[in-house]
């Protein structure tokens, strides 16, 4: 007898229903697009224990008279497509006939469906792809789906689920995306019996937009638009002041049908290439209409990814668009008003360094008192210099009296690393370019990047703080509330702990706000709100405690609060910048790699002049 044979009806559908139904996202994305398809005016969703133990989707669409509901869950059975050329026109966001099979095969499921013009409605029961009941039942127009326990007989799937939280927020993104597809859709989103949102589905996007997104992105938006011969493109890009650190918020549309496309994200990035910083990402939604013979969208079977047929036609229209919208709008930022008068530390927090709270007074507006150059002070210093580089020093001695000191600041390090290496002494000379600070050693001229410097400094001042329990935060007098996406939400619940020990203290505001009440100590920048988002985006795909993300956070602390480059130094605020410069664990270069301080020795310059060969 043959190895081979044919497996059984409900098997297969198991199978197959893993390229649909991958979570419980999948399954709320499968069926609202089905009751977009059906005319509905008005679609409601609503979700318990993120997605796993209840999905109800309900629309006011056209229901199904009984031999259509049955019909609804045999694989491949549509009313969207009837012949293979149908495939190369399609205009619904559904057509394959596999969703509601795929559904019913790793869940029970309910549905209960009339046509506007019967008196009355179907209902059928599915569990594990066995039909349950079929009967007719009381209901209100249209189609309502409820499915429960998913994937409870495929228990190999339910194990790889995340957690609650993390499937409702991706369900929640997956509703966002569809609601910003059809403004003329009201969408409403109901999670654990607590109403997430109603768009009100006036058909008007920038709407729906200040709904789902708020009134710092709104105000933010440039509309923007373009037609040609085969192509249209719509919709709106975000001024460069809400870039973010992904691409999250680049959304895409072809012919209402939400999709991912790195061609379509390479052209808005090409088109804001001289508008934005390294690594910032621009906001954008964006509706690309095409004739739907020159786009496929049978790709995939999530239907997640198109083919069109000139790519070079599509990327053209999308940055010309985009440039042509920023070329003609005024891109100047508003004045910040996120920088806020500021309470004192807690004094259950560690005091940082002299130094470091008087760079923190100079960034928020306070002017130093000495920053001329004392000739007297500097000749002191120059004496001073010829005394210590006469002086035969006892490397021994100050290593030891140096680590002391380093442990007194708290900073850790593995226990196998080596002594720490110290700078030798050094004479500030004075500032170049008000960037690098020039200082006189024993062997030749030290050049030093203020801010590289510095942020070595923070970075390990904020990262010896985190580990022993919190940054030091300060009160703000007023607090911030941010509005976030539901994902971004999600990132916060479950990285409060390693939030809170940044330095941040803040509260749940609503259903997708949060609200700021104290921020780290050392925080001179005014771009408090942006520097929060960066915070969060570095959790997008970093796990729970993972500790390079962590230090991806740590890193954009430091540079947030570290001088930068232009800003004046006295010839004080050097000497103490160098001090605790020579403190650190590794004093030679920024939490990036970049060099903090680099040597042009004596005979170097010598050579230089021609006075040696």
């Amino acid at each position: 007898m043959g190895k081979i044979h044919i497996l059984d009806e409900n098997i297969s559908n198991k199978i197959s229903a893993g390229e649909v139904v991958e979570r419980p996202a999948s399954v709320v994305k499968e069926l609202v697009e089905n009751s977009i398809d059906a005319g509905s005016t008005s679609i409601t969703v609503e979700i318990k224990n993120g997605g796993t133990s209840y999905i109800r989707v309900s629309d006011n669409g056209i229901g199904m008279d009984p031999d259509d509901a049955k019909n609804s869950f045999i694989r491949h059975a549509t009313s969207k497509i009837n012949t293979a050329q149908d495939l190369t026109n399609i205009t619904t966001l559904g057509f394959r006939g596999e969703a509601l099979a795929s559904i019913a095969s790793v869940s029970e499921v309910e549905m209960a469906t009339k046509p506007h013009e019967s008196t009355f409605g179907t209902k059928i029961v599915i569990e594990g792809g066995k039909l349950k009941f079929s009967g007719d039942t009381g209901c209100n127009d249209g189609t309502s789906i409820i499915v429960k326990n998913l994937f409870y007989n495929t228990p190999a799937r339910l194990k790889f689920l995340k957690r609650e939280s993390r499937e409702a927020a991706v369900i929640s993104d997956i509703i966002y995306k569809l609601a910003i597809s059809r403004p003329d859709i009201s969408f409403k989103f109901i999670n654990n019996n607590k109403m997430i949102f109603n768009t009100q589905g006036d058909g008007i996007l920038k709407n729906t937009l200040l709904t789902l997104y708020g009134m710092d992105i709104y105000k933010s938006l440039i509309e923007v638009s373009y037609k040609g011969n085969v192509l249209s493109v719509s919709g709106f890009i975000g001024k460069p002041d809400i870039a973010r650190s992904n691409r999250n918020y680049q959304i895409f549309f072809v012919n209402k049908r939400y999709i991912q496309n790195r061609m379509l994200s390479a052209a808005v990035d090409n088109a804001y290439k001289t508008f934005l910083m390294i690594n910032k990402f621009a906001y954008c939604i964006l509706f690309i209409s095409i004739y739907p013979d020159l786009v496929d969208v049978n790709v995939h079977p999530t239907k997640a990814e198109v083919r069109f047929q000139d790519d070079k036609e599509v990327f053209s229209a999308v940055f010309n668009t985009v440039r042509n919208g920023l070329a003609g709008e005024d891109l100047i930022p508003e004045a910040d008003k996120d920088k806020k008068m500021y309470q004192g530390p807690s004094a259950k927090q560690q005091t940082l360094s002299d130094y470091t709270n008087h760079m923190f007074l100079r960034e928020n507006g306070f002017k130093s008192q000495d920053d001329k150059i004392n000739p007297i002070e500097y000749d002191g210093m120059k004496k001073e210099y010829e005394t210590l580089s006469s002086l035969q020093i006892d490397d021994k001695n100050i290593l030891k009296k140096s680590e002391n000191d380093f442990d007194d600041e708290n900073v850790n390090h593995d226990s196998d690393s080596k002594a720490l290496n110290l700078l030798p002494p050094l004479v500030v000379i004075g500032q170049c370019l008000f960037t690098y600070i020039l200082a006189q050693g024993p062997d030749g001229l030290y050049i030093i990047d203020q801010h590289a410097a510095h942020e070595r400094i923070m970075y390990e001042k904020f990262k010896s703080a985190y580990e022993r329990g919190g940054v030091q935060s300060q009160k703000l007098l007023s607090p911030l509330v941010i509005d976030l996406s539901p994902g971004e939400i999600c990132n916060v619940k479950e990285n409060f702990e390693i939030i809170t020990k940044l330095g941040f203290e803040l509260e749940f505001f609503g259903n997708n706000s949060v609200m700021l009440r104290s921020v780290p100590l050392v925080f001179g920048s005014p771009q408090l709100k942006k520097f929060f988002f960066e915070i969060i985006d570095s959790f997008e795909d970093a796990s729970k405690g993972n500790h390079s993300s962590i230090d991806k956070m740590i890193y954009t602390m430091a540079c947030r609060s570290a001088v930068k480059a232009n800003d004046r130094l006295s010839i004080k605020e050097m000497e103490e910048l160098i001090d605790e410069l020579r403190r650190t664990y590794n004093p030679y270069t920024c939490p990036h790699g970049r060099p903090t301080i680099i040597k042009l020795t004596r005979n170097e310059l010598e050579k230089k002049f021609k006075r040696i060969q």
